[in-house]
């Protein structure tokens, strides 16, 4: 008998108990937003993509001056593979056996940073 005559209430009471604590946590939670530092997120970084459309009929051994490098930069890695200096970039970009159809993608460092050139051949 008890329980039939107060359920109701005690249900209210704890509707009415959960709603308070949620306006207190979300009032609490506004405050603290307000009194902290507005943090400002730098942009990320990314790196530039050029893209070398090699024509059909052009030799893999030309893409050396197709692709064109300032002084300071040199290939750090090919299809993301790092390689120690431009000899071995050669070397496995010789190895990928570069013909119509096929693509070498490229990662150039320099002082001013890191682009990427895609070179495509037709």
């Amino acid at each position: 008998m008890f329980c039939s005559r107060y359920a109701p209430r005690l249900l209210h009471l704890g509707l009415v108990v959960f709603a308070v604590a949620l306006l207190v946590g979300t009032v609490v939670e506004k405050a603290r937003m307000r009194s902290e530092p507005t943090r400002v997120v730098s942009p990320v970084r990314t790196e530039a993509v050029s893209v070398v459309d090699v024509a059909h009929g052009v030799d893999a051994g030309a893409l050396g001056s197709l692709v064109r490098l300032r002084a300071d930069e040199r290939v750090v890695a090919v299809d993301d593979q790092p390689v120690a200096n431009d000899l071995a970039a050669g070397a496995l970009i010789a190895a990928r056996g570069l013909g119509s159809g096929k693509y070498v993608d490229l990662t150039i460092g320099g002082a001013t940073g890191r682009r990427r050139i895609l070179v495509l051949m037709h």
